[in-house]
């Protein structure tokens, strides 16, 4: 069989990995699956039967990442391959799965790659069954915040969250998003970098996060919440006496941070509604939003 469908890239957020860090903090898998289907027919008569949902296997992926607490890459890569092969128009697949571990001094990427068929997965269906157990995550503000993560550019955005971390202050530092649709879906955002600021990880993660909603074209009001107030009063107040003296305080100082505010000021609008939270109070998506600026700035530690 020589019909094959490619997917490419997919991202969610989960919690493997051997180190505390990767269990605790969580971080960002990216998958390439390649799936053997004989799609002939559907290339004639243009029928989704006669051919495999992807958009379904995009999100068996996702939910496994989400969901799976095991300690190796291997076993979430067995897994999605196993998974990916229940549907029986599916022949055989090729299950890549990429990491950026936090291993000190290394900057790079674990890759771990299986190919599996049919017939495998039959000859080890009674093992699996006894052995892949369901997971259940444990009830904490972080696990109930997450639910599939989704690309939709049909559904619109109706609140952000974000939160920056620096450790040492200045020093390895992350920054998080958490993005809201209409449908109830989510989309996750993080980063980081080996030398910055508390400041500069809460603006990073604004820029961010108005960048994808530019990016998403839509035109309804957005909430946004941040937990620094340096932020927020920074663009709803400070921003307009700053750039009218020239990028100087009142004091006639350079602002601090001009480069990241210049980025943020152009991305900003009427449409966006900024709110202040309280930080680790107990907010689900400032929660989620500082785990994933945290296992950033562990990354980069």
């Amino acid at each position: 069989m020589t019909s094959k469908i490619y997917l490419k890239g997919v991202r969610a957020y989960g919690y493997v990995g051997y180190l505390p860090e990767e269990n605790i903090l969580g971080q960002w898998f990216e998958v390439d699956a390649t799936l053997w289907v004989d799609f002939e027919k559907a290339s004639h008569n243009d029928e989704i039967e006669d051919t495999v949902n992807y958009v379904s296997c995009i999100r068996k992926i996702e939910n496994l990442i989400q969901t799976q607490k095991s300690k190796l890459i291997e076993r979430l890569v067995g897994a999605i391959a196993d998974s990916l092969l229940e549907d029986e128009k599916i022949a055989q697949v090729e299950v890549r799965v990429i990491k950026q571990p936090p291993i000190p001094n290394f900057l790079g990427s674990v890759a771990v790659e299986i190919m599996r068929s049919r017939s495998q997965v039959t000859s080890t269906k009674t093992k699996l069954e006894s052995t892949l157990e369901p997971i259940s995550l444990p009830q904490s503000p972080i696990a109930e915040s997450q639910s599939p993560i989704t690309n939709s550019t049909e559904s619109k955005i109706i609140s952000i969250h974000t939160d920056g971390a620096c450790s040492k202050n200045p020093g390895p530092g992350g920054w998080g998003v958490v993005i809201h649709f209409s449908d109830g879906s989510i989309k996750e955002l993080g980063g980081g970098i080996r030398e910055t600021t508390n400041n500069q990880m809460e603006l990073q993660g604004a820029i961010a996060a108005l960048e994808f909603l530019a990016s998403h074209k839509q035109s309804t009001p957005v909430d946004l919440y941040t937990d620094s107030k340096y932020v927020l009063d920074g663009i709803t107040k400070w921003i307009k006496g700053w750039k009218k003296n020239g990028w100087k305080t009142k004091d006639n100082k350079p602002v601090k941070n001009q480069e990241f505010w210049q980025q943020l000021d152009p991305l900003n609008s009427s449409n966006i509604r900024w709110h202040w939270v309280e930080g680790h109070s107990g907010d689900p998506d400032n929660e989620r939003c500082d785990a994933i600026a945290r296992s950033y700035t562990a990354k980069y530690a």
